[in-house]
């Protein structure tokens, strides 16, 4: 499996982030950044850039936050990457060791995930990665969702 290292996202790699949002400004990134170490230090959790270990360029991001829907407030596990680092096991790794500290070190109950029902590949990684599956939910405004989920009680690290 490739390897990766997750860290918390800091301003040289801000960067390759703002490939992905049109409009972003240093300025933001540095608000985003600081909001982020302040979380962080707050819960304990955010959302954390992960590199290639071998080379350490920038692969994506992935991490906890907290999101309050009309199910009420959730901790959601979010990932987004690079497109050239699909199907390369970065994101199956990442959201393992991510689950690890959210229900293990931290010490949270639950933890969900959404992906679009088109997004095979994000919810082949819940899957692997031992989130079970709820049902379909709207998540900001989306509708049909497919919803997974994993808690504290039940979730291991799966085995390869």
């Amino acid at each position: 499996m490739a390897g990766s290292n997750t860290k918390q996202a800091g301003v040289p790699r801000w960067s390759a982030l703002q490939r992905w949002t049109l409009g972003v400004t240093m300025e933001t990134a540095r608000a985003a950044i600081e909001a982020r170490h302040a979380m962080e230090a707050e819960f304990g959790y955010a959302m954390w850039a992960v590199e290639d270990k071998t080379t350490g360029a920038f692969v994506g991001q992935c991490g906890l936050r907290t999101v309050d829907e009309d199910y009420g407030p959730e901790i959601d596990l979010a990932y987004h990457y690079l497109r050239t680092s699909w199907n390369r096991g970065y994101v199956t790794e990442t959201v393992i060791a991510v689950l690890g500290h959210g229900l293990g070190s931290i010490g949270l109950d639950r933890i969900v995930a959404v992906a679009m029902q088109d997004n095979v590949g994000s919810w082949r990684v819940m899957e692997k990665s031992g989130m079970r599956y709820e049902g379909l939910a709207t998540y900001s405004g989306m509708a049909d969702l497919k919803k997974c989920a994993a808690e504290r009680q039940w979730w291991r690290p799966p085995h390869n």
